[in-house]
């Protein structure tokens, strides 16, 4: 795998162009590229850093783990980024779930019941991965 510099505005409408169930920055450019679909590779993302921390909720999210939920039949997809909640399709940042959320137009929704991930292969809601006692111990990715 190779890195490359993009700005923030072309980031955002890579992941604006998707189609689909890609995943990644790879499969959203072989798409447009029109080049064959490969074995979904392994491309890291996590860098050690974390991206995103909630001490009430418990949690301790990677640099670069990913959120998604749907609303009013728009999906969107957020990445923990710097401390922040980055929106994929806009790359405008947010410094917490219930600021993501409105974000989208949801005004009075528990965030954490909204957004999902993919934890171990599974899909779980947020709220679900949150520390029942608040033992900020919790890490993911």
């Amino acid at each position: 795998m190779r890195t490359i510099q993009i700005s923030t505005d072309v980031f955002a409408a890579l992941w604006a162009a998707r189609r689909g169930d890609e995943q990644t920055e790879d499969e959203i450019l072989r798409s447009l590229l029109k080049m064959k679909a490969s074995e979904r590779p392994h491309i890291p993302r996590a860098t050690g850093r974390t991206g995103f921390s909630d001490g009430r909720a418990g949690l301790r999210f990677p640099e670069g783990f990913e959120i998604f939920r749907k609303y009013l039949g728009t999906e969107y997809r957020a990445r923990a980024t710097g401390g922040n909640w980055v929106r994929l399709d806009t790359a405008k940042s947010y410094p917490s779930l219930n600021q993501l959320n409105q974000s989208i137009g949801a005004k009075f929704q528990n965030a954490w019941r909204s957004w999902y991930c993919i934890d171990g292969g599974e899909r779980k809601l947020l709220h679900d991965l949150r520390d029942p006692q608040n033992i900020h111990k919790r890490s993911l990715g």
